[in-house]
């Protein structure tokens, strides 16, 4: 296990330094020049544009730029937005609250309903059951984001009434901010539930065709055993790295239901960086889901090995 752990770590320090040459290249590529909104139209000053561009240390060669914006990060430091006033260590110090507190209630709910959903679906395969999950997923997985905010929003402004918007207010009120994130934590957990089953599913009906589980049932092991004992544990290795996939996506990959709740996360500020072309901004939030995704996949290959003992085996 030791082993183990220490070559994932280096394989992720590897990847993480990969994302970061990647980053930094392809934000330089990208059409567009952060101090264009720093330019009269009417009366350009390029003595000016060139003095703010050395002050930012733009005029420098790439490789001196990476190497000195490679060491602020390591240091905590991601510099300075150039068309948002802050440093941008700020900006993500009051968005990424957020984002992961929407992501990990969203994933927490779609966990809760997906796994019990494929399961229903796999041990009542080509019953009504069966056939109701596979199709309320299939609606779900179709239905645009913006629709499925839209019917929500309308069905909790005539029931529930939960508060919609007032997150950046409720930094005080963990209860008030709660409310805020419960109904698009609910939108996107629904969502992600659908996925969920679907692979629970598929994945448990091939477990259940296994010669062990064909040997559990010969021996007189119930249904609910097989499932539970013997199925279930080998099928969550699959559906396991998908729900830490979409957990991480989930951290900057919310920026229509961000929209729709007006909520300030990371995916709102790595818009406004594209579309400013403000390279600080759209380097750290980029890199920022790197970690993230590297984080959450680290920790699931760690979970491997106590979900199929067979890991660890295969590991030494």
């Amino acid at each position: 296990m030791t082993r183990y752990i220490i070559s994932r770590i280096l394989s992720s320090l590897f990847v993480l330094f990969m994302l970061s040459i990647l980053v930094f290249s392809m934000v330089r590529i990208i059409p567009g020049d952060p101090l264009a909104a720093f330019a009269d139209p009417a009366n350009p000053d390029p003595a000016k544009l060139d003095a703010l561009r050395v002050q930012l240390g733009l005029d420098q060669p790439w490789i001196t730029q990476y190497f000195v914006w490679l060491l602020g990060v390591v240091q905590g430091d991601f510099g300075r937005a150039i068309t948002v006033p802050g440093e941008v260590s700020a900006l993500i110090a009051t968005r990424l609250p957020l984002s992961l507190s929407l992501a990990v209630m969203a994933t927490v709910i779609g966990t809760a309903l997906g796994i019990p959903a494929g399961v229903l679906a796999a041990t009542r395969w080509r019953r009504l059951p069966d056939t109701a999950v596979r199709g309320l997923s299939f609606v779900l997985l179709a239905t645009p984001p913006f629709v499925l905010g839209t019917v929500l929003i309308l069905v909790n402004s005539l029931t529930l009434r939960l508060p919609l918007v007032g997150y950046a207010g409720a930094a005080g009120d963990p209860l008030r901010a709660f409310g805020v994130l419960l109904l698009p934590s609910f939108l996107i957990g629904i969502v992600l539930a659908a996925i969920i089953a679907r692979y629970t599913r598929g994945t448990l009906l091939d477990t259940l065709g296994q010669d062990f589980v064909r040997t559990a049932r010969a021996k007189g092991a119930s249904p609910s055993r097989l499932v539970t004992r013997h199925a279930l544990r080998n099928a969550l290795i699959p559906v396991t790295t998908v729900i830490g996939i979409e957990l991480a996506a989930l951290v900057g990959g919310t920026v229509v239901i961000e929209a729709v709740f007006s909520l300030p996360g990371m995916g709102s500020l790595l818009l406004t960086g594209i579309r400013s072309s403000d390279y600080p901004i759209i380097q750290a939030t980029v890199l920022l889901i790197g970690v993230v995704y590297v984080v959450i996949n680290f920790a699931v290959d760690l979970l491997y090995p106590l979900i199929d003992p067979r890991v660890r085996v295969h590991a030494r």
